[in-house]
């Protein structure tokens, strides 16, 4: 599970950096701020072996959040793509629907993960 979080966070890190370059706005960064804070749960993790299951939990709750947070660009990009309307800011609205699809897969993953480890 520990390698889903860490592939997640990766990316949600590079994500953050890449649109900061383009965008050159501190919100830009914003994935890359819950990336760290995945990273930072994943240290403590393996700092603190008795407590793994609460810093993966902890590490669920990142991406819910994350999720929670990003969802708005999936209705503005469906509106663009159905409708035609115009997207206020694309280039914000790409990199939250991206930061949005990654946090929907490790969420998945990590539930799946959750199952196995429940079967086992």
């Amino acid at each position: 599970m520990d390698n889903i979080f860490n592939k997640i966070s990766i990316s949600l890190i590079v994500l953050g950096i890449a649109f900061y370059v383009f965008a050159m706005t501190f919100t830009a960064l914003i994935p890359s701020i819950l990336g760290l804070l995945m990273q930072i749960v994943l240290f403590l993790g393996r700092t603190f072996p008795k407590l793994h299951k609460l810093f993966a939990h902890m590490n669920v709750l990142i991406l819910v959040l994350g999720i929670g947070a990003t969802y708005g660009s999936v209705l503005d990009l469906a509106g663009y793509l159905l409708n035609g309307d115009e997207l206020a800011r694309p280039l914000a609205t790409v990199e939250q629907f991206t930061a949005f699809v990654l946090c929907l897969v490790g969420f998945i993953m990590a539930i799946q993960s959750f199952i196995n480890a429940r079967k086992n």
